[in-house]
């Protein structure tokens, strides 16, 4: 019997950097809930888009923010991970130096910052996403500021320019991994969606084989091999399909609504 719901948000619910989502969603978690079958979002979103785009449920689900790095409720912190300064301002500085056609930004438990809020990155996390983001106009000279993730951007092709430096140096000392085309998101070791996962089962004592898990990137693929239940949408890549159990419909078609609904 399955008692816990782990979804992914951009492209498994929702189109990429949207807040909008088919408010039938709302109606089958709340009837979930009423069936004691938990839901989390669990997505490389920061906190506050989250709970935006669950606005009508957010005081009854598990928010998993940042790639794993926040784990919470509309009330409190339950766990938290954070870089050292010292290893997110080298890869920052890194991205400036090797990544020219990048950008990045960092993100803390309750807002985030980059370096020109005249960017295409920056104006697409504030009025898509509808992040709570800074300038700061040198990342450097930021201090004081719990860290969780930095995340590399490019419109069309972040995985690929990565892959030849950056990823080789950082892959051992970090968390690294690709969340769609346009991210390569960095978070501390033993921070991911997999670990959030697990987290969650051990707080409301449910098993792995208790879990169904939805995605649809890299990302994705170890939460979903760890859950008894998981579906990978359609428009998955490849590796994220073969890694789930089964395959749902696409974000277009409501998939993942049409095999909650089936939990009901």
């Amino acid at each position: 019997m399955i008692k816990l719901i782990v979804s992914d948000v951009d492209g498994t619910l929702v189109k990429d950097g949207t807040l909008e989502i088919n408010p039938e969603y709302m109606d089958v978690i709340k009837k979930l809930r009423k069936k004691e079958i938990y839901f989390a979002v669990c997505s490389g979103r920061q906190y506050s888009s989250e709970s935006q785009l669950f606005a009508p449920v957010k005081d009854q689900i598990f928010f998993v923010s940042d790639g794993g790095t926040l784990i919470r409720t509309s009330e409190k912190i339950l766990k938290i991970h954070t870089l050292p300064d010292e290893i997110w301002k080298n890869m920052a500085r890194m991205v400036k130096t090797e990544l020219p056609e990048c950008d990045y930004f960092i993100s803390g438990p309750d807002r985030c910052f980059a370096e020109d809020s005249k960017s295409k990155m920056f104006r697409w996390l504030r009025d898509s996403y509808g992040y709570d983001i800074h300038e700061v106009s040198d990342m450097m000279h930021l201090e004081g500021e719990q860290i969780m993730k930095i995340a590399v951007y490019h419109p069309e092709r972040c995985e690929e320019l990565c892959a030849p430096v950056f990823t080789p140096y950082w892959k051992d000392k970090i968390n690294l991994a690709a969340a769609g085309k346009e991210w390569m998101d960095g978070t501390p070791l033993g921070a991911d969606k997999r670990s959030a996962v697990a987290f969650l089962q051990e707080y409301l004592g449910i098993l792995p084989e208790e879990t169904c898990a939805f995605g649809d990137n890299i990302n994705d693929i170890a939460m979903l091999k760890d859950s008894g239940f998981s579906y990978a949408v359609a428009n998955a890549r490849e590796e994220v399909r073969m890694a789930a159990k089964a395959v749902c419909p696409s974000y277009a078609e409501d998939g993942v609504l049409s095999v909650l609904k089936t939990l009901l």
